[in-house]
């Protein structure tokens, strides 16, 4: 295995994960709270905040098998996901320069930043199959491992530096604000290795299809079809809990402190916990491994619903980190080992837009559960639905694999 590769691909994770943690899980829903929608009520906030992660999965359904047919059809998987990445590191800059109750400009570059996350990583995660089949578990979750790892140290290095500078009176700074510029210039210097040591080998007599024959194809496949279904379904569950996790903290009266250090257990859990799950699924199976952590995200929901104390906050947050990198990780080597040679970013693309529809729906469930019922409760209770039709999905996946 070439070693630059290698590295090039995982310090990816690290770069890209400064994005998920400081922006899309810390810092946005905060001073979105604080400072871009403090003019409006708590249930409209959680609205905005579902909708604008929402749009951003809707834009992505329509163009990820587009852009995943190129790919393949060019052999440059890295050119798409420069330019995505560039996207989002430029929007995430925007937004730091974005006025004080400006919530609906807010809501909009934080949309664009979103999706040039998500569809970065489609090219990412297609990079995988560039590798040896029986590596693929060890090399994704030791990906996620490093992102997890990555993405708490850029978090660690943004609070000590707010810490330190609390009483500025620069407002990019007393707003928190400048953690967008951090973690745009984390992931932009870490993706540097990929641009310098990423290549791949143009592949000849490449059959070009249309979208509509790759939902055929896919849909005369029954493992992968149901795999996907199961994964469109479950993955809404683990994302929503990624994307509404501070939002619900705030509104249950946790302090931005105790979140931020929930958020830290996460991060730092999720980084030996994705490669205990990985030895798991060694010992195991992959099949039982992603079922038994379906299940852990399961109870997470109920307990979710009826904690009382910051104390119970953590342990959720503990459990949400030992399960989170190890169910995408193996879900998405379990995937690469299911489609057919010379078209990985093709349905790499596939699989991301049914895990981004799955998205459009879970913050849009919780957001409008909790703005009926007037019961955030309610609201993150609704996504323990996703984990049981998922595990449903799961098994009929491996019912037609062994038949």
């Amino acid at each position: 295995m070439n070693s630059k590769k290698y590295y090039s691909w995982i310090l990816y994770d690290w770069a890209n994960s400064a994005y998920a943690t400081i922006v899309l899980a810390g810092f946005f829903p905060i001073i979105f709270a604080e400072y871009f929608a403090k003019s409006i009520t708590s249930s409209e906030r959680t609205l905005y905040l579902g909708l604008s992660n929402s749009s951003a999965s809707l834009i992505l359904i329509f163009i990820a098998p587009i852009f995943g047919l190129l790919a393949d059809k060019f052999s440059n998987k890295k050119l798409f996901l420069l330019i995505f990445a560039c996207l989002s590191i430029f929007s995430t800059l925007v937004l730091s320069f974005i006025s004080k109750d400006s919530y609906v400009m807010a809501s909009i570059f934080f949309s664009i930043s979103l999706l040039g996350f998500m569809m970065s990583n489609v090219f990412y995660d297609s990079m995988l199959l560039n590798f040896n089949s029986h590596n693929y578990n060890k090399i994704s979750s030791m990906g996620y491992a490093l992102g997890y790892l990555g993405g708490g140290l850029a978090f660690v290095f943004t609070l000590v530096f707010l810490y330190f500078n609390s009483d500025s009176s620069i407002e990019l700074i007393s707003s928190n604000k400048i953690s967008f510029i951090f973690a745009a210039l984390w992931w932009l210097l870490f993706m540097i290795p990929l641009m310098m040591y990423w290549t791949e080998k143009p592949k000849k007599n490449i059959q070009t299809t249309n979208i509509l024959d790759t939902f055929k194809e896919i849909r005369f496949n029954k493992p992968i079809f149901f795999f996907l279904i199961a994964y469109w379904i479950y993955i809404d569950g683990v994302d929503t809990i990624i994307r509404m996790a501070i939002n619900y903290g705030l509104i249950l009266g946790f302090t931005n402190f105790d979140l931020l250090v929930a958020l830290l257990v996460t991060q730092f859990v999720a980084f030996p916990g994705t490669l205990i799950i990985n030895k798991v699924s060694e010992l195991s199976s992959t099949e039982i491994t992603i079922s038994g952590c379906l299940i852990i995200y399961l109870i997470i929901t109920f307990l979710s619903y009826s904690l009382t104390s910051i104390y119970e906050f953590y342990l959720i947050a503990s459990l949400i980190g030992f399960v989170q990198g190890g169910i995408q990780a193996l879900s998405r080597s379990y995937y690469a080992r299911l489609i057919p040679n010379d078209k990985h970013a093709e349905y790499f693309g596939i699989y991301n837009m049914l895990g981004k529809f799955a998205a459009l729906i879970g913050p849009l469930l919780v957001g409008i559960v909790t703005y009926a019922s007037n019961d955030a409760r309610l609201g993150i209770l609704s996504i323990s639905i996703f984990f049981v039709f998922g595990l449903m999905m799961f098994y009929k996946s491996q019912y037609y694999k062994k038949a």
